[in-house]
């Protein structure tokens, strides 16, 4: 149902004001999406282009919100079931080009990361689904060493469950798997009469596509997942086991409990951003990118079928650096002038 636009805005609300409609979106402002804009200016070092489409992106979202509801502009009335009317109104009605409408719906997915991190909404960036094929990594905060640090040992050890956790944390960041391919495995696949034998152990995977690819396991994944494997008295089948509810050969850890616990264990951990498994995949690809791997070469280790995917992390990359940039470098005292501005 769709409703006319009315001036008549509430204190804690957001209206166009009358003749909004003719504007471009570019041209209105929605206070809490300039608040997003210049957090983004300040802590991220977005460009006036970026900033330009973000803002146009999420005003076209918010007047065609206010049309459809009849009520002001609130990021906590933000749902899946408004979300995929957006979707269908920018394929089905605007019917956008696949440029646009991912970049729409990119800006949309850092908006929510942004609402998320300020407590103004429960929604997550993945709540938006992007197309098939394309990842968005425009919203990722990487973790620290530090912060990886903290999340592998919030789980409890004298728990099954917690050395279980302790051992996927550390097989997502030693592999960069993706969460299906890290769940979907099976005991049976696993070398376990090789593990702690090498530095770094080989595992053949097929991954997303059918398509065979090689990851590492690091020292610290292969001792904790002998420590987990060594303390299971079961035989099921699965890699990584629920232990809610009856027991059974069929009883695989799914990817929702998977994310429900990261976010416990990270807010038990004291972290500043709450993190997804697709987080620790993520923080995989920049710390390899960061320390001189090349492109190719991380390519291969996420299993990306195009390199123009992984090169969406390289942007990424860059802001992050950035910031290390500005927050660790000393400027040079600048010379004394001469008194007659003469250099030499």
């Amino acid at each position: 149902m769709s409703h006319q636009l009315t001036p008549n805005a509430r204190p804690d609300g957001w209206l166009p004001p009358p003749g909004a409609e003719e504007l471009p979106d570019s041209r209105l402002r929605v206070p809490v999406v300039e608040e997003f804009l210049d957090d983004g200016v300040i802590e991220d070092g977005w460009s006036g282009k970026t900033v330009l489409t973000y803002r146009q992106a999420l005003t076209a979202l918010a007047r065609w919100l206010v049309r459809e509801t009849g009520q002001p502009f609130a990021p906590g009335a933000l749902d899946q079931r408004l979300i995929r009317a957006w979707q269908r109104h920018l394929r089905a009605e605007l019917d956008v080009e696949d440029a646009t409408y991912v970049k729409y719906l990119s800006a949309l997915r850092s908006f929510l990361a942004y609402l998320r991190g300020t407590d103004q909404t429960a929604l997550a960036p993945e709540d938006v689904k992007l197309p098939r094929g394309y990842t968005d990594v425009s919203h990722v905060v990487p973790l620290s060493i530090d912060e990886l640090t903290a999340l592998l040992a919030a789980p409890d050890p004298t728990k099954l469950w917690g050395r279980r956790d302790r051992a996927l944390w550390a097989l997502f960041y030693s592999t960069g798997m993706r969460i299906a391919e890290a769940l979907g495995r099976d005991r049976r696949e696993l070398p376990s009469d090789r593990l702690c034998r090498a530095a770094v152990l080989e595992l053949p995977i097929v991954g997303k596509g059918r398509k065979p690819r090689v990851v590492f396991l690091d020292e610290l994944a292969q001792r904790l997942l002998k420590e987990y494997l060594d303390r299971r008295d079961d035989d099921y089948p699965p890699l990584f086991r629920s232990y809610r509810g009856p027991a059974g050969p069929d009883r695989r850890l799914s990817a929702r409990m998977v994310q429900q616990a990261i976010r416990d264990y990270a807010i038990a951990a004291g972290l500043a951003t709450i993190p997804t498994p697709h987080t620790l995949r993520h923080s995989f690809a920049l710390h390899k990118l960061e320390a001189g791997a090349d492109i190719r070469i991380v390519q291969a280790f996420l299993g990306h079928s195009s390199v123009a995917t992984t090169q969406r992390y390289t942007k990424v990359r860059d802001r992050f650096l950035r910031d290390v940039y500005e927050r660790a470098h000393r400027a040079i005292p600048a010379p004394p002038s001469h008194p007659d501005g003469a250099t030499g």
